[in-house]
Protein backbone atom coordinates (compact mmCIF):
# COMPACT_ATOMS: atom_id res chain seq x y z
CA UNK A 1 0.00 0.00 0.00
CA UNK A 2 1.50 3.35 -1.04
CA UNK A 3 2.60 5.99 1.46
CA UNK A 4 0.10 8.64 0.31
CA UNK A 5 -2.77 6.22 0.84
CA UNK A 6 -1.59 5.35 4.36
CA UNK A 7 -1.29 9.06 5.18
CA UNK A 8 -4.77 9.77 3.80
CA UNK A 9 -6.42 7.20 6.05
CA UNK A 10 -4.04 7.49 9.02
CA UNK A 11 -2.98 3.86 8.69
CA UNK A 12 -0.30 2.19 10.79
CA UNK A 13 -0.30 -1.61 10.95
CA UNK A 14 0.35 -3.57 14.16
CA UNK A 15 2.75 -6.47 14.53
CA UNK A 16 1.21 -9.90 15.18
CA UNK A 17 2.17 -10.47 18.87
CA UNK A 18 0.90 -7.02 19.92
CA UNK A 19 -2.32 -7.45 17.96
CA UNK A 20 -2.95 -10.82 19.59
CA UNK A 21 -2.34 -9.33 23.03
CA UNK A 22 -4.71 -6.42 22.41
CA UNK A 23 -7.42 -8.64 20.93
CA UNK A 24 -7.15 -10.81 24.03
CA UNK A 25 -7.91 -7.79 26.22
CA UNK A 26 -11.39 -7.39 24.75
CA UNK A 27 -13.68 -8.80 27.48
CA UNK A 28 -16.12 -10.45 25.06
CA UNK A 29 -17.29 -14.06 24.91
CA UNK A 30 -17.59 -16.38 21.90
CA UNK A 31 -20.67 -15.59 19.82
CA UNK A 32 -20.98 -12.01 21.03
CA UNK A 33 -21.20 -9.26 18.38
CA UNK A 34 -18.29 -6.87 17.97
CA UNK A 35 -18.00 -3.79 15.78
CA UNK A 36 -14.40 -3.22 14.72
CA UNK A 37 -13.53 0.28 13.53
CA UNK A 38 -10.78 0.51 10.93
CA UNK A 39 -9.54 -3.11 10.76
CA UNK A 40 -6.79 -2.31 8.24
CA UNK A 41 -5.22 -5.65 7.28
CA UNK A 42 -7.10 -7.52 10.00
CA UNK A 43 -4.43 -7.75 12.70
CA UNK A 44 -7.00 -7.61 15.51
CA UNK A 45 -9.76 -9.17 13.41
CA UNK A 46 -7.89 -12.43 12.93
CA UNK A 47 -7.56 -13.06 16.65
CA UNK A 48 -11.12 -12.00 17.46
CA UNK A 49 -12.47 -14.38 14.83
CA UNK A 50 -10.33 -17.16 16.27
CA UNK A 51 -12.01 -16.51 19.63
CA UNK A 52 -15.41 -17.09 18.00
CA UNK A 53 -16.55 -13.47 18.16
CA UNK A 54 -19.06 -12.25 15.57
CA UNK A 55 -17.13 -9.39 13.97
CA UNK A 56 -18.53 -6.62 11.81
CA UNK A 57 -15.70 -4.48 10.43
CA UNK A 58 -16.17 -0.93 9.13
CA UNK A 59 -13.32 0.06 6.83
CA UNK A 60 -12.99 3.21 4.69
CA UNK A 61 -10.21 1.92 2.41
CA UNK A 62 -11.49 -0.11 -0.57
CA UNK A 63 -8.16 -1.92 -0.96
CA UNK A 64 -8.27 -3.06 2.68
CA UNK A 65 -11.88 -4.18 2.26
CA UNK A 66 -10.97 -6.35 -0.73
CA UNK A 67 -7.95 -7.76 1.12
CA UNK A 68 -10.05 -8.65 4.18
CA UNK A 69 -12.85 -10.19 2.13
CA UNK A 70 -10.31 -12.58 0.63
CA UNK A 71 -8.41 -13.18 3.87
CA UNK A 72 -11.51 -14.09 5.90
CA UNK A 73 -13.65 -15.60 3.14
CA UNK A 74 -14.01 -18.84 5.11
CA UNK A 75 -15.19 -17.18 8.34
CA UNK A 76 -19.00 -17.02 8.59
CA UNK A 77 -18.60 -14.83 11.69
CA UNK A 78 -16.92 -12.06 9.64
CA UNK A 79 -18.84 -9.20 8.01
CA UNK A 80 -17.45 -6.04 6.48
CA UNK A 81 -18.79 -2.68 5.34
CA UNK A 82 -16.88 -0.24 3.16
CA UNK A 83 -17.75 3.03 4.89
CA UNK A 84 -16.35 6.01 6.76
CA UNK A 85 -17.13 5.24 10.42
CA UNK A 86 -18.15 8.89 10.91
CA UNK A 87 -20.92 8.32 8.32
CA UNK A 88 -21.82 4.78 9.44
CA UNK A 89 -25.32 4.28 10.89
CA UNK A 90 -24.14 3.17 14.31
CA UNK A 91 -27.57 3.46 15.89
CA UNK A 92 -29.12 1.05 13.39
CA UNK A 93 -26.27 -1.43 13.70
CA UNK A 94 -26.43 -1.46 17.51
CA UNK A 95 -30.22 -1.89 17.40
CA UNK A 96 -29.74 -5.05 15.33
CA UNK A 97 -27.00 -6.54 17.51
CA UNK A 98 -28.23 -6.40 21.10
CA UNK A 99 -25.52 -5.02 23.37
CA UNK A 100 -22.35 -5.34 21.31
CA UNK A 101 -18.74 -4.50 22.03
CA UNK A 102 -16.99 -1.75 20.05
CA UNK A 103 -13.28 -1.94 19.30
CA UNK A 104 -10.56 -0.84 16.92
CA UNK A 105 -7.18 0.76 16.49
CA UNK A 106 -8.58 4.20 15.73
CA UNK A 107 -6.99 6.39 13.05
CA UNK A 108 -5.14 9.14 14.93
CA UNK A 109 -6.54 11.92 12.76
CA UNK A 110 -10.20 11.20 13.63
CA UNK A 111 -9.97 9.32 16.93
CA UNK A 112 -11.46 12.08 19.09
CA UNK A 113 -14.37 12.57 16.65
CA UNK A 114 -15.06 8.80 16.72
CA UNK A 115 -15.00 8.65 20.52
CA UNK A 116 -17.23 11.72 20.79
CA UNK A 117 -19.74 10.07 18.46
CA UNK A 118 -19.74 6.81 20.43
CA UNK A 119 -20.25 8.33 23.89
CA UNK A 120 -23.99 9.19 23.74
CA UNK A 121 -24.60 5.61 22.54
CA UNK A 122 -22.24 3.85 24.92
CA UNK A 123 -25.06 2.79 27.26
CA UNK A 124 -26.49 0.71 24.39
CA UNK A 125 -23.26 -1.30 24.21
CA UNK A 126 -21.02 -3.35 26.48
CA UNK A 127 -18.35 -0.72 25.98
CA UNK A 128 -15.36 0.23 23.83
CA UNK A 129 -11.87 -1.26 24.01
CA UNK A 130 -9.32 0.03 21.55
CA UNK A 131 -6.23 2.02 20.72
CA UNK A 132 -5.60 5.73 20.31
CA UNK A 133 -2.58 7.99 20.55
CA UNK A 134 -1.24 7.92 24.13
CA UNK A 135 -1.77 11.66 24.57
CA UNK A 136 -5.44 11.28 23.58
CA UNK A 137 -5.89 8.31 25.93
CA UNK A 138 -4.43 10.34 28.78
CA UNK A 139 -6.84 13.20 28.04
CA UNK A 140 -9.80 10.84 27.82
CA UNK A 141 -8.98 9.10 31.10
CA UNK A 142 -7.81 12.17 33.03
CA UNK A 143 -9.31 13.14 36.39
CA UNK A 144 -10.15 16.67 37.57
CA UNK A 145 -7.16 18.75 38.72
CA UNK A 146 -4.73 16.78 36.53
CA UNK A 147 -2.67 18.32 33.74
CA UNK A 148 -4.39 16.34 30.95
CA UNK A 149 -7.94 17.09 32.12
CA UNK A 150 -10.01 19.02 29.61
CA UNK A 151 -13.29 19.13 27.73
CA UNK A 152 -12.67 15.69 26.16
CA UNK A 153 -12.19 14.23 29.65
CA UNK A 154 -15.52 15.71 30.74
CA UNK A 155 -17.33 14.47 27.63
CA UNK A 156 -16.13 10.88 28.04
CA UNK A 157 -16.37 10.62 31.82
CA UNK A 158 -19.94 11.91 31.69
CA UNK A 159 -20.84 8.63 30.01
CA UNK A 160 -18.06 6.17 30.77
CA UNK A 161 -15.82 4.56 33.34
CA UNK A 162 -12.34 4.92 31.84
CA UNK A 163 -9.12 2.93 32.14
CA UNK A 164 -5.82 2.89 30.24
CA UNK A 165 -4.87 -0.76 29.70
CA UNK A 166 -1.54 -0.78 27.85
CA UNK A 167 1.02 1.62 26.45
CA UNK A 168 2.23 0.62 22.97
CA UNK A 169 5.49 1.96 21.54
CA UNK A 170 6.09 2.98 17.89
CA UNK A 171 8.27 -0.10 17.30
CA UNK A 172 5.14 -2.27 17.19
CA UNK A 173 3.81 -0.54 14.04
CA UNK A 174 4.59 -0.41 10.34
CA UNK A 175 5.30 2.31 9.42
CA UNK A 176 6.51 3.56 12.80
CA UNK A 177 4.49 6.56 14.03
CA UNK A 178 6.20 9.45 15.79
CA UNK A 179 4.09 9.01 18.93
CA UNK A 180 3.29 6.41 21.56
CA UNK A 181 -0.11 4.73 21.59
CA UNK A 182 -2.30 3.25 24.31
CA UNK A 183 -5.25 0.93 24.59
CA UNK A 184 -8.12 1.91 26.85
CA UNK A 185 -11.35 0.43 28.14
CA UNK A 186 -14.47 2.61 28.26
CA UNK A 187 -17.52 1.00 29.87
CA UNK A 188 -20.96 2.58 30.39
CA UNK A 189 -21.56 4.42 33.66
CA UNK A 190 -24.61 3.15 35.51
CA UNK A 191 -25.19 6.78 36.55
CA UNK A 192 -24.35 8.44 33.23
CA UNK A 193 -25.15 12.13 33.10
CA UNK A 194 -28.35 13.19 31.38
CA UNK A 195 -26.67 16.03 29.57
CA UNK A 196 -29.03 18.67 28.12
CA UNK A 197 -28.47 20.25 24.74
CA UNK A 198 -25.79 22.89 25.00
CA UNK A 199 -24.00 21.31 27.97
CA UNK A 200 -20.90 20.12 26.11
CA UNK A 201 -20.64 23.36 24.14
CA UNK A 202 -20.63 25.10 27.52
CA UNK A 203 -17.87 22.78 28.79
CA UNK A 204 -15.75 23.38 25.69
CA UNK A 205 -16.18 27.13 26.13
CA UNK A 206 -15.07 26.84 29.76
CA UNK A 207 -11.75 25.32 28.65
CA UNK A 208 -11.10 28.00 26.01
CA UNK A 209 -8.53 29.56 28.33
CA UNK A 210 -8.12 26.79 30.88
CA UNK A 211 -5.22 28.38 32.77
CA UNK A 212 -7.39 31.32 33.76
CA UNK A 213 -9.96 31.32 36.53
CA UNK A 214 -13.43 30.22 35.45
CA UNK A 215 -14.67 33.80 35.54
CA UNK A 216 -12.19 34.68 32.79
CA UNK A 217 -11.83 31.40 30.91
CA UNK A 218 -14.88 31.54 28.62
CA UNK A 219 -13.35 34.00 26.18
CA UNK A 220 -16.52 36.05 25.85
CA UNK A 221 -18.80 33.08 25.11
CA UNK A 222 -20.90 33.94 28.19
CA UNK A 223 -21.31 37.24 30.06
CA UNK A 224 -18.66 37.55 32.73
CA UNK A 225 -21.16 38.89 35.26
CA UNK A 226 -23.40 35.87 34.76
CA UNK A 227 -20.46 33.51 35.35
CA UNK A 228 -19.49 35.35 38.53
CA UNK A 229 -23.05 35.20 39.85
CA UNK A 230 -23.24 31.46 39.19
CA UNK A 231 -19.94 30.85 40.99
CA UNK A 232 -21.21 32.77 44.01
CA UNK A 233 -24.57 31.00 43.99
CA UNK A 234 -22.89 27.59 43.88
CA UNK A 235 -20.44 28.66 46.60
CA UNK A 236 -17.41 27.81 44.46
CA UNK A 237 -14.13 29.60 45.29
CA UNK A 238 -13.68 32.82 43.31
CA UNK A 239 -10.41 31.37 41.97
CA UNK A 240 -11.95 28.11 40.68
CA UNK A 241 -10.68 26.90 37.28
CA UNK A 242 -12.38 24.68 34.70
CA UNK A 243 -9.90 21.86 35.35
CA UNK A 244 -11.15 21.59 38.95
CA UNK A 245 -14.78 20.77 38.10
CA UNK A 246 -16.15 17.26 37.66
CA UNK A 247 -18.75 16.51 34.95
CA UNK A 248 -21.43 16.64 37.67
CA UNK A 249 -20.26 20.07 38.85
CA UNK A 250 -20.16 21.33 35.27
CA UNK A 251 -23.77 20.17 34.86
CA UNK A 252 -24.72 21.95 38.07
CA UNK A 253 -22.94 25.08 36.82
CA UNK A 254 -24.56 24.87 33.37
CA UNK A 255 -28.04 24.48 34.82
CA UNK A 256 -27.59 27.71 36.78
CA UNK A 257 -26.28 29.56 33.70
CA UNK A 258 -29.05 28.15 31.47
CA UNK A 259 -31.72 29.59 33.75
Amino acid sequence: MDRDRRRKFGQNFLDVPTAQMIAGDLPANAGEPVLEIGPGHGALTEHMLARGLDVTAVEIDEQCVEFLQNKFANFPNFHITNCDILKFDLDAWIANHGKPWLTGNLPYNVSTAIIAGIMPRLHLTQGFMGMVQLEVAERICASPCSKAYGSLSVLVSAYANTQILRKIGPEHFTPKPNVDSATMLLTPRADALQAPEGYFDFVRAAFTQKRKTLTNSFGGAYPKQKIQEAIELLDYPATVRAEELSPEQFLEFYNVIAK
